[in-house]
């Protein structure tokens, strides 16, 4: 298995853990939020739909030597974060890909087969040659490494909607499974 296929292997065993998870979350907790300035149980999800589009953008175009940047914040990594937070938190309350847990994991599939597949195609040598720029966080390190990181905001989240699950008291399903 090369590089990129584990990497896109990972993307995937990742992927169904979330999605397990957040089939879990009862269907009335949708909006539930543990404060007013934080992101609901479904807002999580719709974040990390919104967010997928923008790795997969980043990762794929450094991969081609470009650079991928359509926040055009200003400042240092504090200062963007700051600007960035309120229309982050805003996007998390659309209704684009569905209100309910089952619309929001219908609309992913697609987008998460579209990420595989863009993943895949990209060579393994590009893996350590190309360095890829995170445009808030100011994040510079190979492509390789972006794609960990791009997990580990995926992996993050899915830890925060676990914790609101155990705030609701709600039961979930085992962690680091095989599969569905």
């Amino acid at each position: 298995m090369t590089r990129t296929e584990r990497l896109v292997a990972h993307f995937r065993r990742e992927r169904s853990w979330t999605r397990s998870l957040v089939a879990a979350v009862p269907e009335e907790r949708f909006d539930w939020a543990p404060a007013p300035d934080e992101f609901s149980c479904g807002g999580i999800v719709v974040h990390l739909i919104h967010a997928e589009v923008f790795w997969r953008r980043l990762l794929v175009a450094a991969a081609a030597g470009d650079a991928y940047d359509p926040f055009r914040l200003a400042g240092e990594t504090i200062e963007r974060y700051a600007a960035f937070r309120p229309r982050n938190f805003e996007s998390s309350r659309t209704a684009r890909f569905g209100s309910t847990f089952a619309e929001l994991l219908a609309a992913w599939m697609p987008i998460e087969e579209d990420t595989a597949s863009a993943l895949a195609g990209i060579p393994e040598e590009r893996l350590l040659s190309a360095t890829v720029r995170h445009p808030v966080a100011g994040l510079t390190t190979a492509l390789e490494d972006m794609f960990l990181t791009f997990f580990s905001h995926e992996s993050h989240h899915r830890g925060q909607l676990s914790a609101y699950l155990k705030m609701l008291r709600c039961p979930q399903p085992p962690l680091f499974t095989e599969g569905p």
